[in-house]
């Protein structure tokens, strides 16, 4: 039997190239350098796209680097969306790590998002329990919807061998419209202008760290994630047991690993931080639920774990970049009168280079590449 005390060890893998599957958490001189690369091209990217589309591009690269510092309005912002970040990077990662991948963020943290809201203003909780019983068992709920939408896509792979990527993209992207129609119906608010549900009680909101911006005391919930997602994958038996699974399969099933486990449990455990970043959405920033509002906090994970290599202590830089990025972008169009679509093509770029590094390394694997 592979039984290794616990311990940081590493498995040592056997078996072809082809059966270890994508490796994604291997890291290596040349992999440090690809992300480094694919990094500083995103970001000339983006300032020469700012050159050819802003009136003023001297003015608006200025504010496009100074703006996320500019004020503390500014900096909490920045920090308020990295929080959210890591928590949708940490459950990427997590399923990376198992060999598994989840394209349904988006939906699960919509899910969690709309979970949270339903249960604080649809529901006799928010009236009849004290606030942080309240707080809490929405977001059990929460955390609890998204782990299991992500957790099916999991077991279809195992019980069925349904591509998880497929199944987890179709099954988040037919809550999205489901959770619309709840917003702009059931769960509206009808004395408001705004497409939105009615907001949720004012004794049930995080604490803001950096006020007026949207800091809040999420930022410990997410800081704890990686750290024990960390923990886990380091220390723990499961997490040793989980890398084998994801580096080789073959080898787990021979050695005695329950593969259908670390297939399963890693895909719920991703939902489940998807939906509590859309739980902290609601409860931190917004205080409600509005259409489109998660603004691309599941795919921009996938962004962040990438950026960071699938290292859950390289989450955290990895997301406090994304999310100065995304706040420079922002500053740049409401001071320089540059295009709205600014921060989309921030976002785009930077996904569409870590990316393109990882295809580049797979298509290498795939043909048997020995510098892999």
């Amino acid at each position: 039997m592979l039984r290794r005390p616990l311990g940081p060890h590493r498995p040592r893998l056997c078996g072809t190239r082809h059966q270890r599957g994508l490796p994604v958490s291997i890291s290596t001189p040349g992999t440090r350098t690809g992300a480094f690369l694919a990094v500083l091209a995103a970001v000339l990217t983006v300032l020469v796209v700012i050159v050819v589309s802003s009136p003023r591009p001297v003015g608006t690269i200025v504010t496009f680097l100074t703006g996320p510092w500019s004020n503390r309005f500014a900096l909490g912002n920045v920090l308020a969306r990295a929080t959210l970040l890591i928590l949708t990077g940490t459950g990427v990662v997590i399923a990376f790590r198992a060999g598994v991948f989840n394209l349904g963020g988006e939906g699960q943290t919509y899910l969690g998002a709309l979970v949270v809201t339903a249960v604080l203003t649809g529901t006799d909780l928010a009236t009849g329990t004290p606030p942080p019983v309240a707080m809490v068992t929405a977001i059990v709920l929460a955390v609890a919807a998204s782990a299991l939408l992500a957790g099916l896509s999991g077991w279809l792979r195992h019980a069925a061998g349904a591509d998880e990527l497929i199944t987890s993209f179709l099954l988040a992207a037919a809550v999205i419209p489901v959770g619309d129609y709840l917003v702009l119906g059931p769960l509206r608010d009808s004395a408001s202008n705004l497409i939105a549900t009615r907001a949720i009680p004012e004794s049930m909101r995080l604490t803001r760290l950096l006020p007026p911006s949207a800091f809040n005391t999420s930022v410990l919930w997410s800081l704890l994630a990686v750290a024990g997602l960390w923990f886990l994958l380091k220390w723990t038996l499961f997490g040793y047991e989980m890398r084998i699974t994801g580096y080789n399969r073959a080898l787990a099933r021979y050695a005695g690993i329950p593969v259908g486990r670390y297939t399963t449990l890693p895909m719920a455990f991703s939902g489940a931080l998807h939906g509590l970043a859309g739980a902290f959405l609601v409860l931190g920033i917004h205080y409600r639920s509005l259409t489109g509002f998660t603004g691309g906090l599941g795919w921009n994970g996938i962004a962040v774990a990438l950026i960071a290599r699938n290292k859950p202590l390289l989450i955290v830089p990895a997301a406090l970049f994304f999310a100065l990025l995304d706040g420079g972008a922002r500053a740049a169009v409401l001071h320089n009168q540059t295009t709205w679509e600014l921060g989309s093509m921030v976002q785009g770029v930077v996904f569409l280079f870590v990316t393109a590094q990882l295809l580049a390394r797979y298509s290498l694997r795939r043909r048997g590449d020995k510098t892999w």
